[in-house]
Formats: C-alpha cells, sequence, structure tokens
C-alpha cells in the first residue's frame, strides 16, 4: 500500500513539473507577443509623427510658392527647414507670417537615416512653378537602404498631404515619370525618399489660412498679386487681368446668399441696363424759352427728345383773354442742349407766337412737358 502511494505521488509530481514548464513557456509567448506588439505600435506612431512633420514642411514649401506667385524668388536652391520658420526661432519670416511652426526639426532627428531635407525651385514657367524635395536615403537598423520602410513612410506622407487637401504636392521613392520597370525596381531598392509641388496640378482646396489647415475665417488680401486664380484644362489662365490688385479671376463664381451664379448675375445686369438706357433720362414740365442739357448716351444709341405742349391760356398777356386757335413747340438744338419753346395761335391771327420765357410776366401763359431718353431708333 505504501509502494502504490508513492508511486503515485511521483506520478503527481512528474505532471506539476510538466505543467509548469508549460506555463513558463506560454507566459515567455505571452510576454514576447506583448513586446512585438508594443514595439511596433511605438515605431508606427513614431513613423506617423515623422510623417506628419515631413507633410508640413512639403505644405509650407507649397504656401510659400503661392505666396511668391509668378515672381521667382532670389534663391532657388534651400536646405533645412529653418528658413521656413519665424524669426523667433531663427526663421526668415515674420512671426505673424511664417510658414512651419518651430517644432519642426531643422534634419527631422536623423529619423532613419535622414538629413536636412534640399529644394530646388523651378520658375521657368511664371504661372506654373515647381519644387524637387530631396529628404534622403530612409535606412535600417544596419544602415542600408530600406524600401519597405521608405515606401511606407511615403504612404503617410500622402496620407498626410490628401487630408490637407494638396493634391498637387506628392512624397515618393520612385520617380512618377519613370516607365520602364527595370529602372523603377531599380529605384524602389534605393530608397530614396523624395516628394515634388507641382503649382500646374489642380487641387480640390485653394484657399488656406495656413500651410497646414482648412480656412474657417475671413480671407483678408493685403496684396498686389491675385487672390484667386484659376486655369483651364491646358493651364491657361481664363483671362489677362486688366488690374491685377486684389482681382479674382476665375471662370464663374457661385453666390449661394441669391442662389444664382455671377455669370447669371451679370447677365441680368446688362438687361436691366439695355431696359435702363433706354428708359426716359428727363421728365418735366418746363416754361417756354428753357433750356435743357444733353444726356451722355453709350453707342450705339443716341438721346431724343420728345416736347409736347402741357397747358395754355389764350390771350398773350394775362389781361388779353382770347381763343387759342393751335398750339405747337419749337426744339433747337444748341450742340450740348436742346432749346424748347411754346408757340400758340390766336383766334384771328394769321401766324404763330412764341410765349416768351422768365422772368416776362406772359411766360406763366403756358408749359412744355418734355422727355428725353437715349435711343437706337
Amino acid at each position: 500500500m505504501a509502494t502504490k502511494n508513492l508511486t503515485i505521488h511521483r506520478k503527481q509530481a512528474g505532471f506539476t513539473l510538466i505543467e509548469t514548464i508549460l506555463a513558463s513557456s506560454i507566459s515567455l509567448s505571452v510576454i514576447a507577443a506583448v513586446t512585438f506588439v508594443l514595439v511596433q505600435a511605438n515605431t508606427t506612431r513614431d513613423q506617423a509623427a515623422k510623417a506628419a512633420q515631413i507633410a508640413q514642411y512639403i505644405n509650407g514649401i507649397a504656401a510659400y510658392m503661392s505666396a511668391q506667385g509668378s515672381s521667382a524668388p532670389a534663391d532657388l536652391d534651400r536646405d533645412g527647414t529653418d528658413w521656413l520658420k519665424s524669426v523667433d526661432c531663427g526663421g526668415t519670416f515674420p512671426a505673424d507670417n511664417y510658414y512651419i511652426p518651430c517644432t519642426i526639426p531643422d534634419d527631422f532627428n536623423g529619423f532613419n537615416g535622414l538629413g536636412q531635407p534640399s529644394v530646388v525651385f523651378d520658375w521657368s514657367e511664371p504661372r506654373t512653378p515647381e519644387a524637387a524635395i530631396t529628404f534622403g536615403v530612409i535606412q535600417n537598423e544596419a544602415g542600408d537602404p530600406a524600401p519597405p520602410a521608405a515606401a511606407a513612410l511615403a504612404k503617410e506622407i500622402n496620407a498626410r498631404l490628401n487630408i490637407d487637401g494638396y493634391q498637387f504636392a506628392e512624397s515618393f521613392i520612385v520617380d512618377p515619370a519613370v516607365g520602364n520597370g527595370v529602372a523603377a525596381a531599380a529605384e524602389l531598392q534605393q530608397a530614396n525618399l523624395r516628394a515634388f509641388v507641382d503649382m500646374a496640378i489642380e487641387s480640390t482646396t485653394f484657399v488656406r489660412l495656413d500651410g497646414n489647415s482648412i480656412m474657417r475665417g475671413a480671407m483678408i488680401s493685403n496684396n498686389d498679386s491675385w487672390a484667386v486664380i484659376t486655369r483651364d484644362e491646358n493651364g491657361n489662365e481664363n483671362t489677362d487681368p486688366a488690374e491685377p490688385t486684389a482681382s479674382i479671376n476665375t471662370n464663374d463664381v457661385y453666390v449661394r446668399s441669391v442662389n444664382a451664379w455671377t455669370s447669371e448675375t451679370h447677365e441680368l445686369a446688362e438687361e436691366a441696363y439695355r431696359v435702363a438706357i433706354r428708359a426716359p433720362l428727363f421728365v418735366s414740365n418746363v416754361r417756354s424759352g428753357a433750356t435743357i442739357s444733353k444726356p451722355d448716351c453709350p453707342d450705339p444709341l443716341t438721346e431724343k427728345i420728345s416736347a409736347v405742349p402741357a397747358g395754355f391760356v389764350g390771350g398773350p398777356a394775362p389781361n388779353d383773354p382770347r381763343y387759342i386757335a393751335g398750339a405747337r413747340t419749337r426744339v433747337v438744338d444748341n450742340g450740348g442742349t436742346y432749346q424748347v419753346t411754346l408757340e400758340l395761335l390766336y383766334d384771328g391771327e394769321s401766324d404763330f407766337q412764341a410765349v416768351p420765357p422768365p422772368p416776362s410776366p406772359a411766360s406763366n401763359m403756358g408749359l412744355i412737358n418734355v422727355s428725353i431718353k437715349c435711343s437706337d431708333a
């Protein structure tokens, strides 16, 4: 009986040892897995943070180019990032008009072997400038090119650029212009992170408060160049500016407050103008002998005058009442003015007599209704 109990005890002890070993192995596996996940999460967060900084730098380049307009800057080659910052942190721009914040490092802290970025501007086409940006080779821990890491970083940067609305800027490790498969594969293995800004590419977001956020306030432009410019499918501006100061050069604008396009409102205004310029410009009752200035009518319209007797009484004087056999008006064109006269034919007389102008007491013996308008007939 004692032997049997000893055997059972040994079996139980054996099972306990195996369970302990298995439990330890599982614990180590769980710890290793958790550690791996944490390392990956930290790497992802670090990569996202660096991608955001690089995207801000690219946005700053694009904003700087937009501010330059068609005028090329004096320096077409730039290194580092500090030149885009405020003077408060060693930059070259005013504290209230910088292009990237002071938190952007000058060399991106050597992330994956990166050094200072460099940019080469091309203003050979003044209205559509370009920028070629070079960041450097993305390396692994051994210092060798790391294409997977470079591709992941470029993808993250472009995602940031798309969120910000900059469709005319893109990061890449294989030049989009390369069409040869062998050449593309060779570029891929180099893991050389680059970017471009091309102002000829259409963008869905045009106006911004700064280089990294959508504008949600009023736009105030204090500039002697165009505030907004749009181009057709061939890259040509819709029209050349007649006066470039504070102008908007667009194909059309929709005004939400009146639910109409400006082209439509302009057509309505033109129609209203056509009606208005043909409407009477001067209508009044005047005394005989009055002088009336001519209006300035737009071509091809000319001024037309109508003078009709509006009222009269008989007799050439207030104390000499007579019957009136007829009344007429006479209009004299004096170049820049018209003179209108009321003439009356009294009963028993053989000819018309003009009603005298003021200050004659007889000037109140009649009135003339005068109407002047611009007409094409």
